[in-house]
């Protein structure tokens, strides 16, 4: 039976060629519903935290999904461009400018997530109803064992304890 270094070894090759995999059919399918640029996982996760925190900042939305803040101004500008995001000032501090999803947006994010569950559900349609329930376990332990790291992270970052 192989180690605990050789597994985790395994287990990040694993993640690595998965997502590998899953990105190679979301860039056409990103450029079919509406997007003018390849959309990545980084374009994605930075798309559903605007729309989860409508008034976030450049430099807030670089600690939440842990991108430098260059990349995600980069990222803005161009969904911004496509009124995709929109920009407002804020009130009480002009130099800050605030982020926000457009009813646009959301009908692209909506339409390019329904057709990335059906292209991931494809591409899982071989597997046996139990080979999906050791996948669904896994999966969720590794999501457990991150949710606690960026606990740890932001713990660190921020003096608080993290949160249960």
């Amino acid at each position: 039976m192989p180690g605990r270094a050789e597994m985790q070894e395994q287990v990040v090759g694993l993640l690595r060629v998965v997502a590998r995999s899953l990105r190679r059919p979301h860039v056409g399918l990103a450029a079919g519903h509406g997007f003018p640029f390849p959309v990545n996982g980084a374009h994605l996760a930075l798309l559903q935290e605007v729309s989860g925190h409508p008034g976030v900042t450049i430099s807030q939305l670089a600690r939440l999904t842990g991108l430098p803040k260059s990349r995600v101004s980069v990222v803005m500008a161009r969904l911004v461009a496509e009124r995709i995001v929109r920009k407002d000032p804020d009130e009480h501090d002009s130099r800050l400018v605030l982020l926000s999803i457009t009813p646009e947006g959301q009908r692209r994010a909506a339409e390019w997530s329904a057709a990335s569950q059906r292209v991931i559900g494809q591409l899982l349609e071989p597997l046996r109803d139990d080979e999906l329930a050791v996948i669904a376990k896994g999966l969720t332990a590794l999501q457990r064992a991150f949710r606690q790291t960026e606990g740890q992270d932001l713990a660190e970052r921020t003096g608080d304890a993290p949160s249960c």
